[in-house]
């Protein structure tokens, strides 16, 4: 009988463990990402500035719930440094989705403008869609008939 040395068996539980931790992440991240609806239409008014990083609102649990849908517009300035200043939600369809729109674009930056370039500093608005994915009702057939 052989007994395996220690290194190797080290090795081969943390190899594990990695796996393990690796695949609970992935799974979790699945879930989650199923479980929120995304909020995935969004326009920006002005596209004189390249986003650097667009953060997106998260759909509120209470709209969730109740099946409410619509839109929200948020109005900025860009910076030369690419942050967003003076954000104000100007349009909303329901009040639930104006805190979110604006944590998001408060969230969100552009690229820096480069050494002597100057761009009209008008404000931007950007609007927000939240819309949920339609529930599909399965029927029995004993229903039908």
């Amino acid at each position: 009988m052989r007994i395996p040395n220690n290194h190797n068996l080290l090795r081969s539980r943390a190899t594990v463990a990695c796996c393990s931790v690796l695949s609970i992440a992935f799974v979790s991240a699945t879930i989650h990402a199923e479980d929120q609806p995304a909020v995935v239409h969004f326009i920006d008014t002005n596209t004189d500035r390249v986003p650097a990083q667009t953060v997106f609102p998260k759909y509120p649990s209470i709209a969730r719930r109740d099946r409410i849908e619509g839109e929200a517009v948020v109005c900025f300035k860009i910076r030369a440094d690419g942050r967003i200043s003076r954000p104000v939600v100007t349009e909303r369809t329901h009040k639930i989705f104006a805190k979110p729109s604006l944590q998001a674009v408060k969230k969100s930056y552009f690229e820096p403008l480069g050494p002597g370039q100057v761009l009209d500093t008008s404000r931007t608005c950007r609007t927000f869609r939240f819309r949920l994915d339609p529930i599909v009702v399965k029927r029995d057939q004993k229903e039908e008939g």
